[in-house]
């Protein structure tokens, strides 16, 4: 019997979180049936031997080579047998029925490609889980312009959005059928569940947000441990996206103002490192701020 929802999950030495989320997941829904799926990323905390003891039910895929966001989740929806087919970080806890209404959700709205689910952070508050299609001169000013969450938080019904994030996302099998499945030029990872809610829209699908699938996202559990080579890697995968979606002008544009943003900004941190001095904070921010200026050029 095909079920109804197809989860792919990839982890890369976050057994600690890995585990409760999994948990959660079953724990959490209650009216449709649950394919799922861990591809175990090249850990080296035995997390595919824990896994399959711990859930026997879940099949798990193990890397030898440690592989990007997208061709680890292309394996997953390449033989996932679902209805709907999910994108979920190892780094969320499901809240009580978060699954069952986003898969009810899809089957109601049949002109829904994607739904995204709304996501916490630990403490409850609001997390951006949704975006507007990126500018490539108000992303290189300031990125977070492009998201505006704290606006719906309060939002009672699904909602329609540009695109959401990767971190919780339920996609229509016929969507993939249509617009085929993520980018890897996008690994190893960023901007491709952006540039995937692109296909989609452009496909004539719509994308919803679900006020109602709370889903707790830790954030970045295993980028923050490379913070500078994070920060190059957002940059350099929004310059592809621009260049793939708007053509090579909007890529140089981009380029180009924030370059001049970011030594803005950079003379910034330096007068404020100047004048209050040892806030470690400050430093780090100025040392950021250096670092992307002197790898623009090769972005």
């Amino acid at each position: 019997m095909q079920p109804d929802l197809t989860v792919s999950i990839i982890s890369s030495d976050n057994l600690n979180l890995l585990l409760p989320c999994l948990r959660s997941a079953f724990e959490g829904t209650h009216e449709i049936s649950l394919e799922v799926y861990v591809v175990d990323n090249a850990s080296m905390d035995n997390t595919t031997e824990v896994v399959k003891a711990t859930f026997p039910q879940v099949t798990v895929i193990r890397n030898e080579v440690r592989q990007g966001f997208s061709t680890n989740n292309n394996m997953v929806l390449h033989q996932g047998r679902g209805r709907y087919l999910m994108l979920l970080n190892d780094d969320t806890m499901i809240q009580d029925s978060a699954l069952d209404h986003m898969v009810e959700f899809m089957d109601a709205q049949p002109r829904a490609g994607a739904v995204g689910g709304f996501l916490l952070n630990p403490d409850g508050s609001s997390q951006p889980a949704f975006a507007r299609f990126p500018h490539p001169m108000v992303e290189a000013v300031w990125p977070v312009l492009n998201w505006y969450h704290h606006t719906v938080e309060q939002a009672d019904h699904p909602f329609e959005v540009d695109s959401v994030h990767g971190a919780a996302m339920l996609v229509r099998r016929g969507v993939i059928n249509r617009v085929g499945l993520l980018d890897t030029a996008f690994d190893p990872i960023y901007s491709e569940e952006v540039d995937w809610c692109y296909r989609i829209k452009q496909a004539g699908w719509q994308i919803y947000t679900h006020p109602q699938a709370r889903i707790i996202h830790y954030g970045g559990q295993t980028m923050n441990r490379i913070m500078p080579r994070k920060y190059e890697l957002l940059l350099s995968h929004r310059m592809l996206y621009f260049r793939k979606h708007a053509g090579r002008w909007a890529a140089d544009v981009y380029r180009v103002t924030l370059g001049l943003s970011t030594a803005v900004k950079l003379v910034c941190w330096t007068l404020i490192d100047v004048l209050q001095g040892d806030r470690q904070a400050i430093k780090e921010k100025r040392k950021l701020h250096w670092y992307i200026l002197k790898r623009l050029p090769s972005l």
